[in-house]
């Protein structure tokens, strides 16, 4: 699946994107925040974690902790389904860098959306909270809403949901 993120001998451009389904919703993040792409893998639970904090799986020797990416948009808890798979995305926050597992639908494609074909986030029409939306990119006719990994996964957020049972 991680081919999907190759450009000519691995060369990558800062204004791809890889986009993909959740909910029904078509959503993107830049490549250079993403690892890799990987088939839905067992995930252990992680006792008194945050409900979109599913647990943690083992790539290649290294612990993963995933996120029900629907589920932390406000969209709904996941069902895993056949085209189900997670996205591997590095966060870099206070000189550090995490890698945190993205449980998605399904991946769509990567488009090129440069700054001419950006909107910003209007303040209505998405069922997603506009701080977790960078900007809208048009692609194709169609508005498709990129995500702000930064605000989505804020270590320090996530680290202190983790710690409160709601």
């Amino acid at each position: 699946m991680s081919e999907i993120m190759g450009g000519s001998q691995g060369h990558t451009n800062e204004h791809q994107y890889l986009t993909f389904y959740v909910q029904d919703e078509q959503l993107g993040i830049g490549i250079l925040s993403i690892k890799e792409i990987i088939e839905f893998a067992v995930i252990t639970k992680v006792p008194q974690m945050n409900r979109y904090l599913l647990g943690i799986t083992n790539v290649r020797g290294n612990v993963i902790p995933v996120v029900d990416l629907s589920d932390r948009l406000g969209l709904g808890v996941s069902d895993v389904m056949r085209r189900t798979c997670i996205v591997i995305v590095e966060i870099k926050e206070d000189e550090e860098v995490f890698e945190i597992g993205l449980l998605i639908d399904a991946v769509n494609q990567v488009y090129d959306i440069y700054p001419t074909d950006t909107e910003e986030t209007p303040n209505f029409g998405s069922r997603i909270r506009k701080d977790f939306i960078k900007f809208m990119g048009k692609i194709e006719n169609q508005f498709i809403a990129i995500l702000s990994i930064e605000r989505l996964l804020s270590i320090r957020e996530l680290a202190h949901l983790s710690q409160h049972r709601f």
